[in-house]
Order: structure tokens, then C-alpha cells, then sequence
């Protein structure tokens, strides 16, 4: 079955933003696949091995106004040394 795209697009921004959202998380599901979940237990084992790493010490934290100034600081020297 050939849908026009522009008229699916159409009805589609009709939609009341949750009827919209149904839409969108439908779609999103249809799309995951096993390559998705693979991604998700990927990460979901990165984010524990990370706190792991902070509750025994292993790691430091920095607030994130010193991380934002550090990461502007070199941004700035990298604009410069590219001229």
C-alpha cells in the first residue's frame, strides 16, 4: 500500500500533540530494533560501571560551572591557534 507522504504528513500535524506523541513513540518503537537494544544494554552497563567507579573513589567530580570555564578556556585557545 503507497501512502502520499505529504498528505500522511499533513494529517499527521493535525493531530493533537497527544495524539502527535502516540504517533511519534509508535513510530520510535517500530524503529528499535535489536541494534537499539544492544545500545541501551551498552550504555546501561557504561552508567553502572561509571558510578561504580565514583563510589569506590576511582573517579573525581567536577561542579559544572569549572567544567563549563574549563571547556570555553580551551575552545577559545583552539580558536586561536586555528587562524
Amino acid at each position: 500500500m503507497e501512502i502520499d507522504i505529504a498528505l500522511l504528513k499533513e494529517a499527521a500535524l493535525n493531530l493533537s500533540p497527544y495524539k502527535r506523541l502516540q504517533l511519534i513513540n509508535t513510530l520510535w518503537e517500530n524503529l528499535k530494533g535489536v541494534e537499539q537494544d544492544k545500545i541501551d544494554q551498552a550504555w546501561l552497563q557504561e552508567s553502572k560501571d561509571r558510578l561504580r567507579a565514583f563510589r569506590q573513589g576511582e573517579v573525581g567530580t567536577v561542579d559544572g560551572e569549572t567544567a563549563l570555564a574549563g571547556l570555553k578556556a580551551k575552545l577559545s585557545q583552539g580558536a586561536h591557534t586555528a587562524r
